[in-house]
């Protein structure tokens, strides 16, 4: 039931952009990107966490809005982790919206994440992350992330190419 509210509320966040037009996909505002990541789940008992390394691909699509210096995307993605312990390993395909708010007033090429989205695999369920991102060239730019998913917590540093 979690994810279906989830993919409902994504999906009618993405209708109410179009605002009743009909949606054209326009290659200029895709992206892909990856990312490697540190992976810790939290001991429900008490004792050590445990952590294992991943890495994540995804590819974005850039949503029309009226906000000054905030781009709004929507990503879907796959992840996954090396093995915790006893070959047991978290890897599952991912959506999520992403808002990214430029800041000029630091620096023209630096910018803040938040994104919240759903996961359908082995940690399947809500997450939500925020991060910064830094443009080397217009094409391109690195990100670092950090992410709470359901039963586990991602540092995340990836990298974004833009068509």
């Amino acid at each position: 039931m979690k994810k279906i509210l989830a993919i409902s509320a994504l999906l009618a966040s993405f209708g109410a952009t179009a605002n009743d037009e009909k949606i054209q996909i326009q290659l200029d505002k895709l992206y892909i990107g990856g990312g490697v990541s540190q992976n810790i789940i939290d001991s429900p008992f008490g004792s050590s966490n445990l952590d294992a390394t991943g890495f994540s691909v995804f590819a974005g699509y850039e949503l029309n809005n009226d906000i000054p210096q905030v781009d709004t995307s929507v990503e879907v993605g796959y992840s996954q982790t090396g093995d915790f312990i006893g070959n047991n390993d978290i890897s599952g395909l991912w959506l999520s919206a992403l808002a990214q708010k430029h800041l000029p007033e630091i620096d023209n090429r630096l910018s803040a994440l938040a994104r919240a989205g759903v996961d359908f695999g082995d940690d399947d369920g809500l997450f939500m992350g925020v991060g910064a991102a830094f443009q080397l060239i217009p094409q391109f730019d690195i990100r670092a992330e950090y992410i709470n998913k359901d039963a586990s917590t991602v540092y995340q540093l990836g990298a974004v190419y833009k068509f």
